[in-house]
């Protein structure tokens, strides 16, 4: 039996844990902050590096593991920047110093709810277990901006010569055509499985048009995207050409305007209507 001493202290340490449990962070998200190491907090402008794991239920999502370096990268937006819209990463960002672990909820919306797995269907929040490793200074993504820009230039020069090639036909011997198609180009097979319908898996891309005008890639975002692979929550010709890829592959696809935008414009006017679309794309 519990002293009055004993269960005093019980009390009160459920009570501390459930005060915890509750905590709401500056966006409406609810926090549990398990580790307080009292290192260096990051500040907005900056950016932490992390292992960050999504769960929905007891489903594991996508985990920083498996991503290229290891680690998940958040930049944190200043508020000059005025965002649409804040993640929970960027609340728990700010909350979290070096060293510092989290768990941090969000409310599942209907159109988040289309891409959960069948068996979590129901579920009612996302969980984000975080650690936060490393935090990137405004100094030190100052210099790194400056070699990405370069690097990126190198990709953008050698998938343009590429693009340059195929509007001329001198790719023709090296493309694969599908019956929807879809048009693929394979540099590299890569070594990891075939990828599954639903798997959570990353792709860096590269997108541009026929006549080389780039309108979006990833590597200047330092990170790769992370789409649920063939579920629709791509554009259709980017998910039905993934689908005959596997992880570690390098490849170029090109995209009919039927199976990209269509007859509509996109990215704000700068893909005309009745584009084809063509990414280069490595798949972890």
């Amino acid at each position: 039996m519990l002293t009055y001493k004993a269960f005093t202290a019980f009390l009160l340490s459920f009570c501390t844990w459930t005060l915890q449990a509750q905590t709401i962070s500056e966006h409406g998200y609810r926090y549990i902050h398990h580790t307080q190491k009292g290192g260096q907090k990051p500040v907005p402008g900056e950016a932490m590096l992390g292992n960050v794991d999504v769960y929905v239920g007891n489903t594991l999502l996508s985990s920083s593991k498996k991503n290229p370096m290891g680690v998940y990268r958040y930049d944190i937006a200043k508020p000059e920047d005025k965002p649409s819209h804040y993640p929970p990463l960027h609340d728990a960002a700010l909350i979290m110093g070096k060293g510092d672990s989290l768990t941090i909820y969000q409310t599942i919306d209907d159109n988040m709810r289309t891409y959960l797995p069948p068996n979590e269907k129901q579920a009612k929040e996302l969980r984000f277990e975080i650690v936060l490793l490393e935090i990137v200074t405004l100094e030190q993504k100052a210099a790194a901006a400056k070699q990405l820009d370069a690097a990126v230039q190198v990709i953008g020069d050698r998938v343009k010569t590429k693009v340059k090639a195929y509007s001329a036909g001198l790719l023709n011997n090296e493309i694969t055509t599908y019956p929807s198609g879809i048009k693929i180009m394979v540099e590299d097979l890569g070594k990891g499985a075939q990828i599954q319908e639903g798997e959570v898996i990353q792709v860096h891309y590269y997108g541009c048009l026929r006549d080389g005008y780039s309108f979006d890639n990833s590597y200047s975002k330092r990170q790769p995207l992370q789409f649920p692979a063939g579920v629709g929550q791509m554009i259709k010709g980017f998910d039905e050409a993934i689908m005959f890829l596997a992880h570690g592959a390098k490849a170029y696809i090109f995209i009919p305007a039927h199976l990209g935008y269509g007859d509509q414009e996109a990215a704000n006017g700068t893909i005309p209507a009745n584009s084809e679309l063509i990414f280069y794309i490595e798949v972890f």
